[in-house]
């Protein structure tokens, strides 16, 4: 068959075999296609960039030095997925995942009556890096178990069926495990959130504001707003335009842009292929 007739899975599953077989050009393809969906992954799981960056090498190594256990009985990125998920919901508790609803509730009231005398000329960047924060510490307030299925299910759109065969579980228990987490999101939103109900009084702006008063916001720290992303329809500006006319929860917390994996990470990961340190890569 000839290459160009190949589907993007076939290229791929190509590209993983000549890789398991020591092929270091071809375990370059790989990373870089399975890379940036994993880094998303650990984002939206662990709630801080830094965390993600760990863990996705952490993921991407077990992907290659497994590429020959790979039998081709599902697709290859929902073996991949498999590996991602089973690695985050063990790895150590990221820096931010001691929220919880509650603690967020209380924190945004206090932030929007820290109200400053001028509103700051980062005011659109800093109402942006709020949004995405506190729709990530939404996520965050979630258990793990919870929160991976909801990731899976309601923000990177897996259908029930591939999402309970990545985390190993029945269909029914994905369902329920789904089905929790969109009514606790939904009912903290329902009382909080602006985005959702405009008759709430939280806003971003005024969140942003009350965090600027208080010294908690400043533009070399942002940890969203100024992250790199795939150029993808999923863009910064559809996350800042068009977010307040969205009235369901899923819309709400998924409308992150699609975050790039850091260039740092797939320097690293250049090196570490091109070390010879990986034993399928020694031949």
């Amino acid at each position: 068959m000839r290459e160009e007739t190949l589907s993007a899975e076939e290229r791929l599953v190509a590209s993983a075999r000549a890789a398991a077989k020591g092929d270091r050009a071809a375990a370059h393809e790989v990373l870089q296609t399975v890379q940036d969906d994993v880094y998303r992954l650990a984002l939206r799981m662990l709630g801080h960039p830094q965390d993600a960056e760990d863990a996705t090498q952490e993921i991407l190594v077990i992907v290659l030095t497994h590429l020959g256990s790979f039998r081709a009985e599902s697709a290859f990125s929902t073996w991949v997925w498999s590996i991602a998920a089973r690695h985050l919901s063990q790895v150590r508790r990221g820096r931010r995942e001691a929220d919880s609803f509650e603690a967020l509730e209380e924190r945004l009231t206090e932030l929007r009556e820290a109200l400053p005398a001028s509103p700051a000329p980062e005011s659109a960047v800093f109402a942006l890096e709020v949004r995405l924060r506190c729709t990530e510490a939404m996520i965050l307030s979630l258990d793990r178990p919870s929160r991976i299925a909801y990731l899976l299910g309601d923000i990177f759109n897996l259908p029930g069926e591939q999402a309970a065969a990545v985390l190993e579980i029945e269909p029914a228990v994905f369902r329920k495990r789904l089905s929790r987490a969109r009514e606790r999101l939904y009912a903290f939103m329902r009382r909080q959130c602006g985005l959702l109900d405009p008759t709430n009084a939280c806003r971003c702006e005024r969140v942003a504001a009350g965090a600027t008063a208080r010294g908690l916001l400043h533009r070399e720290d942002l940890l969203f707003a100024n992250h790199s992303t795939r150029a993808t329809k999923a863009v910064v500006e559809r996350a800042a335009g068009e977010v307040t006319h969205l009235m369901q929860v899923a819309d709400v917390v998924r409308d992150h842009p699609d975050y790039a994996a850091p260039e740092s990470l797939a320097s690293r990961l250049r090196e570490l292929l091109d070390s010879g340190h990986l034993e399928l890569l020694r031949h």
